[in-house]
């Protein structure tokens, strides 16, 4: 991994603490973390609040505002950190540079990610993959199949870490010398199915992408905390996969949260007919909650990702390790990489990336002086909504465009130049 792919993670202490106080206050999750942010802008401000004020914000109440105040009087961050980096694990909050985008954009996003590994730039163009954990071996080997190609071709794969189509997705993108994330449904403490540790470590100490959860260390792999950490694969994805799931499967739920709440892509892997495994994925693809994929071209047309189309990988799902054209992305905030040409800028002078994709050419070209929101562009442009945010991601980091407090967008002064 090139040094231009390094995020720095450096934050003021007293902000980090902050972050972690608030995770720690019991009863306080990410929706009422949210309402509080809402009436004081940051973690220090909401610890600093008197137990009267905390105590009117709407499902906070007297109870939850004294175990704020408790909280923040009992608990001791210095000892927190240092377990964490005992056990080799970094605490990251929504202000720093390394904090995924995906998550900004939804509207439960975790307090704070314990993180093993490094999350870099690249991992924007993100696709989740998931599944039953007692599938068949046609569902392991189409999702280790499939995990490559889309590896091989610049995406990064996020999953469960679960038995069966998680961990037949994890090791299909190492096995394309690819990225990977793994969303833990319990603290980083623990490994969950024990039998993946190695595949853990060879994630993180290869540098090959990140172990996370939004859980303390010690918390262990309970029932209940595996549905929350759906919506954090989903956040992390520009679309979703369902490779092999039955009608009780929570893979659906995970594919309904993805397409009504969080507006991603959903695509599901046909089976047998007569698959009682598959009977979830056909019913998604009969009643039109999920695409029909035959190959991986079909998930990058339909994310609007065209030019990742390999035109001589015959059905898409060729798992070659190295595809010399890769699109190689810099990290946020890092030295360019050294085969991405850059413009010299000012602090009144935008940066200029060298081209555009085609996807957000179409997205520039329908700015002319005015500022527009989301809705707005996917009328204009007829590309997904997932699509549409992720791109904004990329524009907005790269200083093309700028996100306004009404959270409509517009352009910087200077144009990019395009592709043409």
């Amino acid at each position: 991994m090139s040094d231009s792919e390094t995020v720095s993670t450096e934050l003021a202490p007293q902000r980090l603490a902050a972050w972690i106080t608030l995770s720690r206050c019991p009863g306080i999750g990410p929706i009422l973390a949210h309402r509080l942010l809402e009436v004081w802008p940051t973690p220090e401000n909401i610890l600093a609040a008197p137990v009267t004020q905390l105590a009117q914000v709407e499902g906070i109440g007297q109870h939850r505002a004294a175990a704020i105040a408790r909280t923040r009087e009992q608990i001791n961050i210095d000892d927190i950190l240092a377990d964490c980096a005992q056990r080799r694990i970094r605490v990251i909050c929504p202000d720093h540079a390394e904090w995924p985008a995906g998550l900004t954009r939804i509207p439960d996003p975790p307090i704070v990610l314990y993180l093993r590994g490094r999350i870099l730039r690249r991992d924007l163009l993100a696709l989740g993959i998931v599944g039953s954990r007692r599938c068949t071996l046609y569902g392991r080997e189409q999702a280790g199949k499939f995990a490559a190609a889309l590896a091989d071709a610049g995406l990064t794969i996020i999953s469960g870490g679960a038995r069966g189509i998680d961990t037949a997705s994890h090791l299909g993108a190492l096995r394309a010398g690819g990225r990977t994330i793994v969303v833990q449904g319990c603290g980083l403490g623990h490994c969950y199915p024990q039998e993946n540790a190695e595949l853990y470590d060879r994630i993180t100490d290869e540098d090959h992408g990140a172990v996370i959860s939004e859980l303390p260390p010690d918390e262990p792999p309970l029932p209940e905390n595996f549905p929350p950490r759906n919506r954090i694969i989903v956040g992390l994805s520009l679309g979703i996969l369902v490779v092999e799931a039955n009608l009780r499967s929570g893979s659906l739920i995970t594919a309904r949260l993805a397409a009504d709440d969080y507006a991603r892509e959903v695509f599901a892997m046909p089976g047998r007919v007569d698959s009682i495994a598959s009977s979830g994925t056909h019913h998604l693809i009969k009643t039109g909650a999920a695409a029909l994929v035959e190959s991986v071209d079909d998930i990058l047309s339909g994310l609007g990702r065209t030019d990742l189309i390999n035109p001589a990988s015959g059905d898409g799902a060729d798992c070659a390790p190295d595809k010399p054209n890769k699109r190689i992305i810099p990290a946020i905030g890092a030295p360019p990489h050294p085969d991405i040409p850059q413009h010299a800028h000012t602090e009144n002078d935008t940066l200029q990336p060298a081209e555009l994709t085609a996807p957000q050419k179409r997205i520039v070209e329908c700015f002319a002086g005015t500022a527009l929101d989301v809705d707005e562009l996917c009328d204009r442009t007829d590309l997904p909504p997932a699509v549409i945010m992720a791109e904004l991601t990329f524009l907005e980091i790269s200083g093309v465009v700028r996100r306004q407090p009404d959270r409509r967008y517009i352009l910087h002064q200077r144009q990019p130049k395009t592709r043409s």
